[in-house]
């Protein structure tokens, strides 16, 4: 009867440590993200932002918010929307949204030989 009483007991103090653990840091004190900036994301999602930064681009036009927008990525924000351009055009995706980077791209003073097809020609034309 002894034996089974020390593993039980020590079996019922993780249980309750555990609960207690997960009720103090998921209800009575969460962390809370204040002020986080896109350059905090992980690189998949930074270039998902780099993307919609250069549709938002598409639709107004407005390069000082574009600007604005790829420099809250942090010093590597035009590396980024390179970057994504580049993979884009490679693996031949959607030549939308590669028109839409590469724009946004040579607005930006970027150039790459990777972009000439894609900067004067028609949206139906075979780059």
């Amino acid at each position: 009867m002894r034996r089974l009483r020390i593993p039980l007991v020590i079996v019922i103090g993780l249980v309750l440590g555990v609960g207690l653990g997960l009720l103090i840091g998921w209800r009575l004190y969460p962390t809370e993200f204040v002020n986080a900036t896109p350059a905090y994301l992980a690189p998949a999602y930074q270039q998902d932002y780099a993307r919609l930064v250069a549709a938002g681009y598409a639709m107004d036009g407005d390069l000082a918010t574009a600007r604005t927008r790829l420099g809250s990525l942090g010093e590597a924000g035009e590396a980024v929307l390179t970057a994504v351009m580049i993979d884009a055009i490679l693996k031949q995706q959607d030549e939308q949204e590669i028109r839409q980077l590469v724009a946004l791209a040579a607005a930006m003073g970027i150039n790459s030989p990777v972009m000439t097809p894609y900067l004067n020609q028609p949206p139906g034309a075979a780059p």
